[in-house]
This record gives C-alpha cells, sequence and structure tokens, in this order.
C-alpha cells in the first residue's frame, strides 16, 4: 500500500511479539532460534557474503572509490545513487542476512560492474565480484532454489515477527483470485454486564467493511453472517439496530453504510442469517460501506468457572483487506482485562477452536499487541474512517451504555492474512 494511503497499523505501538507468549522454546547454547531453524544455510550464507564484501572492497580499492560513500560513487563512475547505497549497505549491514536484502539483482549488479569496466577498471576486480555472487546465489539455489523463495523464508523469521511483505504480497494475490478487496475490516466489541444476571455479560459486535469493491463480476457477495445457535444460557444472537419506524430490528446500520448502484438482501434459514450484496460496478465507483450490529446477552462468565477460566473473542478474517481494526470496549467493572492479549492465527486447515493447544500451534508470526486507553469521554475519532465514531456511537445509544464506563483495548493490523482468525483473550479472575 502506498505510504499516502492511511495505515491503521500506526496507532498501534509494538511490545512483544505473541510468539513470545507461549511455552519456552530449549535452543542449542549459544545459536539463536534463527540460526537452528536455518541449519546448514546460515553458514554458507554468512561466508557467501563475507566473500562478496571482500570482493566489493578489493574492486573500490583498485578503482580509487570509497563504497561507503555512495554519493561520490555515483557522480565518479556515473551511477544511479539508488544503486550505490545499495552497495553501501551491503557493507554496512551488522548481520549478513540484512545485507540479503539490500543486494541488487542480476541487472543492477552488472549495470554497477560496467560502469568501473568502463572507467578503465581492470576486469580482474569486477570479476571477482561476479565470482562472489555466482556463489551467493549458488548457496540460495541449493537451499531455496532462488532469492525471491529465500526472501519469504526469511519474512517469517526475522525478529520483527510481521510479515509484513508477505501479507502485502498476499493481499494484492488474494484480491486479485477472489476478485474484491476491502480498504477497512472492521470489528467492535462492546462488551458490558447483563442487568438482570450480576455474574454474567453481554456481548455486542459492530462489524463491517469500508470501501470493498469488485475488481471482476462475482455476482451476489454474502458479507455478513449470523448463526442463531442456543448460547449455554438459552439466548441466541440477536440485531441490534431498530429500523426506520422503530417496530423492529434489523443486522444492517444503514445510515452509515452505502451501496451504490447494489442491493442488500436478507435470507434467514435454519438459524442462520446471511446479508448478501448484490452485483455491482467495479473499482472505486462501486465500492461500498456495510456495517452490521448484533447483540448476545447473558453469555460471558465475569468470573473464573471450574470449565471456563478465559475470555475468548475470534474475529475471522475472510476477505481480502488492507488494514484490520479491532476495538474491544470493555467494561470497566470487569477484571482481569489487564491480562488482554491479541494474536493471529491461521484457519487454512480449520477454524480457530478454544483448545488452547491448537492456539499456539496456529499463532503466525505476526505482531497484534493491543493498546490501552483509558479515561474515555466520548468516542474517540478515526481520520481514516470518518463513519467509525458514528458507528460506535450508535452501538452505545441502542445498549443504553455510557463511554466513560469503559476502557479501550486497540489491535490494528496492516494487511491481515485471509484466511486467519484474530484471537483477544484475557485471563478471568476467581
Amino acid at each position: 500500500m502506498s505510504s499516502k494511503k492511511p495505515r491503521l497499523s500506526r496507532i498501534a505501538s509494538i511490545s512483544r511479539s505473541p510468539r513470545s507468549l507461549g511455552s519456552p522454546r530449549v535452543v542449542t547454547a549459544g545459536r539463536s532460534p534463527l540460526d537452528v531453524a536455518l541449519g546448514a544455510f546460515r553458514t554458507e550464507c554468512d561466508g557467501a557474503i563475507q566473500t562478496l564484501r571482500q570482493a566489493l572492497q578489493t574492486l573500490a580499492r583498485d578503482a580509487g572509490s570509497d563504497p561507503l560513500r555512495p554519493q561520490e560513487v555515483s557522480r565518479q563512475f556515473g551511477l544511479n545513487k539508488n544503486l550505490t547505497w545499495k552497495f553501501a549497505r551491503v557493507l554496512l549491514a551488522s548481520d549478513p542476512f540484512e545485507a540479503i536484502a539490500m543486494l541488487p539483482g542480476a541487472e543492477g549488479v552488472e549495470i554497477y560492474l560496467r560502469a568501473f569496466e568502463q572507467a578503465g577498471v581492470a576486469r580482474i576486480g569486477t570479476d571477482g565480484v561476479r565470482e562472489a555472487m555466482s556463489g551467493f546465489d549458488a548457496v540460495v539455489a541449493r537451499h531455496f532454489g532462488d532469492r525471491s523463495q529465500l526472501e519469504l523464508v526469511l519474512d517469517g523469521l526475522r525478529a520483527d515477527g510481521n510479515l509484513e511483505n508477505s501479507r502485502r504480497l498476499a493481499f494484492r494475490g488474494m484480491s486479485g483470485v477472489f476478485g474484491l478487496q476491502a480498504r477497512i475490516r472492521l470489528t467492535v466489541q462492546i462488551l458490558s454486564p447483563n442487568p438482570d444476571t450480576p455474574h454474567k455479560g453481554d456481548v455486542t459486535q459492530l462489524v463491517g467493511l469500508a470501501g470493498l469493491q469488485r475488481l471482476r463480476p462475482i455476482g451476489a457477495l454474502p458479507v455478513f453472517r449470523i448463526v442463531g445457535a442456543q448460547q449455554s444460557g438459552g439466548v441466541s444472537s440477536e440485531p441490534l439496530f431498530r429500523t426506520a419506524d422503530g417496530s423492529a430490528r434489523e443486522y444492517l446500520l444503514r445510515e452509515c453504510s452505502t451501496h451504490p448502484d447494489a442491493s442488500v438482501a436478507v435470507q434467514s434459514s435454519a438459524g442462520r442469517t446471511t446479508v448478501e450484496l448484490s452485483d455491482g460496478p467495479l473499482g472505486r465507483t462501486g465500492a461500498s460501506d456495510l456495517y452490521f450490529g448484533s447483540v448476545v446477552r447473558s453469555t460471558m462468565n465475569l468470573r473464573r468457572q471450574p470449565d471456563d477460566t478465559a475470555h475468548n473473542f475470534i474475529t475471522n478474517v475472510s476477505i481480502p483487506a488492507e488494514n484490520l481494526l479491532l476495538d474491544v470496549y470493555a467494561h470497566r467493572s470487569f477484571a482481569g482485562t489487564e491480562s488482554l492479549q491479541a494474536s493471529v492465527h491461521s484457519t487454512l486447515a480449520q477454524p480457530l477452536s478454544f483448545d488452547e493447544a491448537q492456539q499456539q500451534q496456529t499463532m503466525l508470526p505476526i505482531d497484534a499487541n493491543p493498546v490501552r486507553v483509558e479515561g474515555l469521554t466520548e468516542v474517540p475519532e478515526l481520520p481514516e474512517l470518518p463513519a467509525y465514531r458514528r458507528i460506535v456511537e450508535r452501538g452505545f445509544e441502542e445498549l443504553n451504555l455510557r463511554i466513560e464506563d469503559f476502557r479501550l483495548f486497540r489491535v490494528a493490523l496492516a494487511y491481515p492474512p485471509a484466511p486467519s482468525a484474530v484471537l483477544v483473550r484475557w485471563n478471568l479472575v476467581d
């Protein structure tokens, strides 16, 4: 996504990676988890990068240039300064793996070396660099096939644990495969005490897609599903919003939703309610904003039970989106929310369950650390989503609740993988 586009992930702070929350792993003393995972490749790669660095330094001495002054090299040899900067960063990288990301492609390397040869530098120096690059490429080919495959491997092993490059590529690819994409996937959960059952809580969900656009004709699109299965307390999901005449309630928040040249149809069957968006124009001219609200009453235990020790709230991501925003408004009377954590899980093989072992096995190396906001006096604005404040205000109005009685936990993520699930969890107290 272009840097000029709004990035919801900017509002999220970075602390511990969710991967650090599980049981500690035993690794060989003196070797990092990255070294252990990569095995022999790590050693061979370090040697190949070191050989390349030595070849570049030899070439620089032969040419009477300083590769660590890339602007001077650019002027001296008539090279693009971006190319000379890449070679400078290869030499400056503190870790050989950092140097890999800076290495130009084969064409860039040849442009660089031919400029030295045209300036009269002996071929022995440039050929030394070519041989070193060939040696590095041979190591990569033996272990991973090519450099693009290596980049995918390293993206999942880097210490920051975010897979951002892979997620960006996946967003583009999945958008093309499925023929649609959204600018923002929104989930807001309002967790409040049930007025009739003091030891239970209600769960209200406001969900939506902003900037949902089709990239090819795909017919009717299911954008919202509610399964009205009976909960343990004998209550089921209910639509949140009053209709215009106040005679009934519905899931769709019409005042904030737009769907140009398309229609919205609600279908119910076998306890399942599905909202479908009909076909419409492609691209931005047909972009839709759709928001829905539902409430399940008396469904949360507020204290630890023998068979219920933690809250688990799952947000499924099934449509390619540039941004995910997940906000949890938890009533200030709820104990234990200071332990709230969020993590991202693969649902490629099966839906995410509440089984902790399965959750640990499917956790993806993506940081999704929640930001905690106290002292709310009004629903915060979100410039990237102008309708956000009104959407949440309508939820609080329908519930007859005050924003001052809640604290906010916010998870923001760019290019959430699809299919995946974001798990928000906190431990219940006695």
